[in-house]
Parts: C-alpha cells; sequence; structure tokens
C-alpha cells in the first residue's frame, strides 16, 4: 500500500533516537590460600654385634628432630649378644606453609545509566483500562475517548505501543470519526466514484490501498454510512471499533514486513518505521529509523504529538 500524497495536518519537529546504554560491571575477586604441611618421614636401623656374655649394649641415642628423619645407632656390647640400640624417633612434622595473603577486592564498577523503557504488559493495559485505570489518558476528553479500545487492539495486534496508535490518530484526524481525506491517496479505484477512493475515519484507513476490507459491501464498494443508528453502521468504514482495527492490522502487517526487510533494528525503531510506512509505504523506509522525506516529515510529526501525550499520561517515551 502506499499512500502517495502528505496529509494536511503534518508539522515539524525532531525526531528523538532512543539509546540504550550499558551497565559497567567489574567483578569482586580474592586470591585463595594454600596451607603446604612438610612431610613426615620416620626411619629406624638396628646394631648387630657378636660378644660372649656381655650385657646389653645401651640404647642409641635419638635422632633429631627435624623436618627430616632422625638417624641412631646403639653401640655395641663389651661381650654376648645384644640387641641393637633403638632408631631415632620419629621426628615432627615440619611446620606448616604460611596461608596466602588475603585477596584485594576489586574497583567498584561504575553504576550504569537507565534503559530506556522496555515493552508495555498489553495485558495488564487492557486490565487496568476495564478496571478504569485508563493509561494513555491524558486529560483531554476528546482524545482520550477511545483509549481502552486502543489499548485492546494493541493486545490484539501485538503492537508493542498505543499511544503511537493515538498520536497517529491525532495526527492522521484529530479525533474526528467522521473525517475524510481531501484526495485520493492510490487514485480512483476501478469502478468506484472519487468519494470513495478517498481515506476515512479516526486513523484514514483506505479501502481503494487495499485496506479495511471488513468494510466492503455486498457489491465490493466501501460502506460509507455515516448515520451511527443505522443497521449498516457496524459494518461502515467510519466506525471506530471498524476503524481502528483495520488500522492496527495494516500498520502491524507492516511492521512484520520490515523486522523481515531490516533484521536487527531496535524495537521502537520498528514502530516508526511502520508508523512511516502506513502513510507513505514500506518503500519509503530505507533503513533503520530511515526514511524518505515524506515518510520522515509524517513521522516527527506524529512524535511531536507522542512526546506531549507520553508526558501528559506519564506513559513511557522511548523515542
Amino acid at each position: 500500500m502506499f499512500k502517495n500524497t502528505a496529509h494536511p495536518l503534518w508539522a515539524s519537529c525532531f525526531a528523538l533516537a532512543a539509546f540504550l546504554p550499558a551497565a559497567i560491571v567489574v567483578p569482586l575477586s580474592g586470591c585463595s590460600s594454600t596451607d603446604v604441611g612438610g612431610d613426615r618421614t620416620t626411619i629406624s636401623t638396628s646394631g648387630s654385634v657378636t660378644g660372649s656374655g656381655g650385657t646389653n649394649g645401651s640404647g642409641g641415642t635419638s635422632g633429631s628432630t627435624s623436618a627430616t628423619s632422625g638417624t641412631g645407632t646403639g653401640s655395641g656390647g663389651a661381650t654376648g649378644s645384644t640387641t641393637g640400640g633403638q632408631g631415632g624417633a620419629t621426628t615432627s612434622s615440619g611446620a606448616g606453609g604460611s596461608g596466602g595473603s588475603t585477596g584485594r577486592g576489586g574497583a567498584s564498577g561504575a553504576a550504569g545509566s537507565g534503559g530506556s523503557a522496555g515493552p508495555r504488559d498489553a495485558g495488564a493495559d487492557a486490565a487496568g483500562c476495564a478496571a478504569g485505570a485508563e493509561p494513555l489518558m491524558t486529560g483531554t476528553a476528546r482524545v482520550d475517548a477511545y483509549d481502552c479500545l486502543l489499548i485492546d487492539l494493541a493486545a490484539k495486534y501485538a503492537h508493542p505501543d498505543p499511544m503511537m496508535i493515538k498520536a497517529q490518530v491525532q495526527q492522521e484526524s484529530s479525533f474526528n470519526v467522521l473525517a475524510t481525506s481531501a484526495d485520493s491517496p492510490c487514485g480512483i479505484m476501478a469502478g468506484w466514484t472519487d468519494a470513495e477512493s478517498k481515506s476515512f475515519g479516526l486513523v484514514q484507513v483506505t479501502p481503494a490501498c487495499g485496506e479495511a476490507k471488513s468494510a466492503l459491501l455486498p457489491n465490493g464498494h466501501p460502506n460509507l454510512t455515516t448515520d451511527m443508528t443505522s443497521p449498516l453502521w457496524a459494518s461502515s468504514v467510519f466506525n471506530p471499533n471498524l476503524n481502528l482495527s483495520e488500522g492496527y492490522n495494516t500498520i502491524t502487517t507492516m511492521l512484520r514486513s520490515l523486522q523481515t526487510r531490516y533484521a536487527g533494528c531496535t524495537g521502537a525503531q520498528y514502530v516508526l518505521m511502520s508508523a512511516g510506512a502506513f502513510n507513505s509505504g514500506t518503500g519509503a523506509v530505507l533503513g533503520c529509523n530511515m526514511f524518505n522525506a515524506r515518510a520522515e516529515t509524517y513521522v516527527t510529526a506524529v512524535l511531536t504529538h507522542y512526546h506531549a501525550f507520553a508526558q501528559s499520561a506519564g506513559w513511557p517515551d522511548p523515542y
């Protein structure tokens, strides 16, 4: 889908980029100590002398105590057979090795700067909205009227940021349910009138560009019913439920396509890229947060609304 005419509500401002600085962590480490004990060795020797009727020989002197084994030899008796002197006493163990000195702790790592907000929990947002807490609420009734619907549809279509769709609605229609574009972005569809080939509703879906197929009548023409009491209102392209659902469907389909085409972009970048593609076609997206001039102008204008809405609602702003 390619919408080839600029929306009249565009504004200019500067887009912000999100950075995710990494925390620096320096682990603390200590040296280990090891006790080294001396070896213990015991050696005995026996003396042997031949004599007749002599007295027992005196025992040998005790071996010296040291880290090595002691040695002792008994002196022989004067006469007679004697038993040699007792060997040296078992030596004492060597002194234990001293413990290793305590290791020095590593220097503390510098505190990391805060990262950008993570993805929203769509289920929690939906539950909160159902309970009366509206996380998208800015305090302006006109722009807050469809908050719970936007949150529910974000969960249904797995879009990561319903506030971005809210900002796109502001850019596309200024929350006018019956808004109709002045141009026919994809030209006049064969067999349709110029009036049937325009963009419609809150998010300006364009059946002539292949969007909002659920808003087509049995004859293949778009249902342009504006009477909210009519039985046809349920399938009208202007009905907020249908209109926003079809808008989400188109935007998330483009988001998935861009994820495949440009791998490695951040989540926030894909959201902005899908916004630019919704306005100007996927061909207007040239890379991660890279657009042709028209798409860039649109994304910049949408971000102006986003920043204001996020600040008023206390919503995380990763852009």
